[in-house]
């Protein structure tokens, strides 16, 4: 059986014996590499889309083309259910075989949007649906596309939540894309966090392809779930900080996302390690890896301790910082910058969120340079106009996404491609502001217009 692998990165190679280190670790969570020939696991998905009265213009039409492009990847052995949803829930598709692909997605393109958004009965339905096929050799997940403004049903976030959290625990895993720029990020990241999937902005068209085949791909490639990390400093060794926003359970580990092969995860903790006598190596924290691989066997563990040589201070301070961790920890606290940022904008309080902006920007410069460090600079830039501007709908969703993405989302190793690709549509617009629209309104908004197909190949071009 494969199994992931521990591995450490310290900012200096020892600590001291008659002084305190403060000493930050990345702790790179690697899954083994996906291999051509693996035999995937059957999927039973269960895709649960917004049809309300938000949804209407481009983000019905987003909404189509991603569920569409998702049934295009299914195989025939594969189970999917469509579940609509406004102010009542249709069953469109009951879960079935993807083997009528063209039915499947003919009954995707009649959906149009009406009403209110009953979110929570849409998403109950589309987890009723996938239940009744539930195995636990399969992957069982509900994808729900939304706007994310419920406003009809169940509406407290916390609660729906905990029914996601509930489903997840049965075996059932959800993943939430958000459309356009009026969903509620708070419910989707939350219900994603709680339901052991991942959370998606979809903010363009273009984006629709990467986003399915990164879902798919990830679900796919799945070495293991409900994936926790206890963390224990040994004797007077403190645990200062963990930078990465990782929920605890009810043991006080930290839930990662699912183990998915090729894509490698990394914590970053700060420890306080005390001066240390008489030993010429020291234990300073062990590690421990749990994972699950289906529900019904018992977890898989992994441990690995943090040892590190005991030097004099005045020999430790011929040892190098790591260049990497100091990017890394930079890097993170940006993400969390960018998160204290939102709230101070939801206090209104706009001029004190764009100095912590301004002057995150400048301690991340400080940092040793590379391509990532210099993206992320540039998104607090771009993210600092959107304020100034009061695009704050756009602003508020971007700052959770990209934060999300580095600080806890099995993506985290692609926050740079999320820039790269984010820039080109960017100039694209710019260069091309009419385009799209004038694509729509000559084909009167056909889901050809807008195909996968074709945003797939003006992304690469």
């Amino acid at each position: 059986m494969k199994v992931p692998k521990i591995e450490f990165i310290s900012l200096r190679d020892a600590v001291s014996s008659d002084t305190t280190t403060i000493l930050d670790v990345l702790v790179k969570i690697i899954p083994p590499e996906l291999e051509a020939d693996i035999q995937r696991p059957t999927l039973n998905l269960g895709l649960v889309i917004d049809r309300s009265g938000s949804m209407q213009g481009k983000k019905i039409l987003y909404a189509r083309n991603a569920a569409c492009y998702a049934i295009e990847q299914l195989l025939p052995t594969d189970r999917v259910s469509i579940t609509i949803y406004d102010s009542q829930v249709e069953t469109l598709v009951a879960s079935t075989l993807a083997k009528d692909k063209a039915e499947i997605t003919r009954q995707i393109e009649r959906i149009e949007p009406r009403n209110s958004t009953a979110l929570h009965a849409g998403w109950v339905e589309g987890g009723v649906q996938v239940s009744q096929y539930f195995h636990p050799e399969q992957l069982n997940r509900v994808i729900l596309l939304s706007d994310g403004l419920a406003n009809q049903g169940e509406t407290n976030p916390d609660v729906i939540a905990c029914d996601v959290k509930g489903l997840a625990q049965r075996g059932v895993t959800s993943t939430t894309m958000g459309v356009g720029d009026d969903y509620n990020e708070d419910l989707l990241e939350a219900m994603a966090n709680s339901g052991d999937g991942n959370y998606y902005y979809i903010e363009s068209s273009e984006q629709l392809p990467e986003i399915f085949q990164m879902e798919l791909q990830g679900l796919m490639a799945t070495l293991g779930r409900n994936v926790t990390l206890g963390i224990e400093p040994q004797g007077d060794v403190e645990l200062v900080d963990v930078f990465n926003d990782l929920e605890l359970t009810r043991q006080h580990h930290f839930k990662l996302p699912n183990l998915v092969m090729g894509n490698p995860f990394v914590v970053v903790v700060r420890l306080k390690v005390p001066a240390i006598v008489g030993q010429q190596q020291a234990n300073l924290c062990n590690f421990h890896l749990a994972w699950y691989v289906n529900e019904q066997q018992e977890s898989l563990k992994l441990e690995k301790m943090l040892q590190l040589p005991v030097l004099a201070s005045t020999e430790l301070k011929q040892f190098p910082f790591n260049p990497e961790v100091q990017r890394q920890v930079a890097l993170m606290m940006s993400a969390r910058a960018k998160q204290e940022a939102v709230e101070q904008v939801d206090r209104g309080e706009y001029e004190v969120a764009s100095q912590l902006i301004n002057d995150t920007r400048q301690q991340l410069l400080r940092a040793p340079r590379s391509p990532l460090i210099e993206q992320e600079a540039q998104s607090l830039v771009d993210l600092d106009a959107d304020l100034k501007a009061r695009r704050l709908q756009k602003y508020r969703k971007r700052s959770h996404y990209e934060s999300h993405q580095y600080q806890r989302s099995m993506r985290q190793s692609s926050l740079g491609d999320y820039y790269t690709k984010r820039s080109a549509r960017q100039s694209f617009r710019e260069n091309y502001p009419n385009q799209d629209t004038k694509r729509v309104e000559e084909t009167g908004g056909d889901r050809r217009a807008e195909g996968a197909g074709e945003d797939g190949e003006r992304e690469d071009s």
